[in-house]
């Protein structure tokens, strides 16, 4: 039986969770919870900015395949709507996991500074 392509799909989310999840605890160990914080803040911002890229083309040949499809018909904008959606779909989770390093990094560097002070 071949696997679909949601199932790679969610197969290779889950290998980026795990290497978010290594990366933070070597980071821990490393720069501390400041550093959880820095993960987190660069894995959101890489995931909004591609997310940003794909609906707005700045460069190359997309900027002209944007201005070709704007006389499309309202079902074709609503398919492609979907379909961007759906490719955009592991962006916001991976964004979610960045704010929830930003979250787990702020509460460490409080911890550590105030906890144990």
């Amino acid at each position: 039986m071949r696997p679909s392509a949601s199932t790679i799909a969610n197969g290779i989310a889950w290998v980026g969770i795990f290497a978010l999840i290594a990366a933070s605890l070597g980071i821990v160990l490393v720069l501390g919870f400041p550093g959880v914080l820095i993960l987190g803040l660069l894995t959101a911002l890489t995931c909004t900015r591609a997310e940003l890229s794909e609906r707005t083309p700045t460069w190359g040949q997309a900027v002209f395949e944007a201005q070709a499809t704007r006389g499309r018909s309202p079902e074709e904008r609503a398919a492609a709507g979907e379909a961007a959606a759906r490719g955009n779909s592991p962006l916001r989770y991976y964004r979610a996991c960045g704010l929830v390093l930003i979250l787990a990094g702020l509460l460490g560097t409080a911890w550590q500074i105030w906890g144990m002070g």
